[in-house]
């Protein structure tokens, strides 16, 4: 986990404490490089600027992303294969469409458990949380193999291996009547029957 980001001249560095804090690593990230990597970032909370921003000077600048409660920062290499090019054409296909261009929510009679009723007040209530995403790019594109919704899913910072919200978020919009499973494991296909 990165815990300081300072912008030097022309280039990032991100600096990770190792060893308990007992010496640190750094990826020195120049301009010209920046293409090659990704941040990940998932953060709560609010903290003052002054606790925040720890340096500032003529060419540089430090950002103390621990200062931050509940926070996950990684660098990560960026994958920039053909397989990327689907998933940043899924993102241009979300961006596209708003709450406003899609079809009303339909009621919540078919929910059958506790869960199924948080994701959908997330989705009633929140037009950019999980579910509410996942149902305006479902629908704009009609079905979708599993493998690649799952890929564009990690990329918005989603965790389809490991994340419950995921598969909660895909079954509450199943049991609402607005999307179908159709197949198993890779030769899924998410296929929206709403409307």
């Amino acid at each position: 986990m990165t815990n300081r980001m300072e912008f030097r001249d022309g280039e990032i560095v991100f600096v990770e404490e190792t060893f308990g804090g007992l010496d640190t690593a750094e990826l020195i990230v120049g301009r010209d490089r920046l293409g090659e990597y990704e941040l990940y970032l998932d953060i709560e909370g609010t903290v003052t600027l002054d606790e925040f921003v720890t340096a500032i000077g003529a060419t540089e600048l430090e950002l103390d992303l621990s200062s931050f409660s509940t926070s996950t920062v990684e660098i990560r290499g960026a994958n920039t294969g053909a397989e990327d090019d689907d998933v940043a054409e899924l993102t241009r296909s979300l961006e596209e469409t708003k709450r406003r261009g899609m079809p009303a929510i339909p009621d919540d009679t078919g929910l059958e458990t506790p869960t199924d009723n948080t994701h959908y007040k997330r989705l009633v209530d929140n037009p950019d949380s999980q579910p509410a995403k996942y149902r305006r790019l479902i629908r704009n594109e009609g079905k979708i193999d599993r493998p690649k919704f799952d890929r564009w899913a990690h990329r918005q910072g989603y965790e389809p291996e490991t994340g419950g919200s995921h598969n909660a978020s895909l079954l509450m919009l199943e049991r609402i009547g607005e999307i179908e499973r159709r197949g198993r494991g890779d030769d899924q296909e998410i296929a929206w029957v709403g409307e």
